[in-house]
């Protein structure tokens, strides 16, 4: 069986996704350091994961707070598009 299957890359700073739409979203982030200055916001490792999501305009999360376009991944953990902060939600 063959399976046909088109990727497009979007850079969510330039535009989103449609509603609904399943996305391979890439999550970047340091590593706590082991021993090195906690204070130093470079310490660590640098990683980048990339984790099935889905697109949504409106999204309710278990704790009642609603968020506006934003992504949603298998565990329902909400992650808002580059650029935006935790407080861009309407309560």
């Amino acid at each position: 069986m063959h399976m046909r299957a088109e990727v497009e890359w979007v850079d969510s700073r330039q535009r989103l996704p449609g509603d609904g739409m399943p996305v391979a979203a890439a999550i970047t982030g340091r590593f706590a350091p082991d021993d090195a200055d906690e204070r130093d916001p470079i310490a660590g490792q640098e990683f980048w994961l990339v984790r099935p999501m889905y697109f949504t305009t409106r999204h309710f999360a278990e704790d009642g707070r609603e968020y506006h376009d934003c992504f949603v991944d298998s565990d329902g953990v909400v992650r808002l598009p580059y650029g935006r902060d935790r407080d861009d939600h309407q309560d």
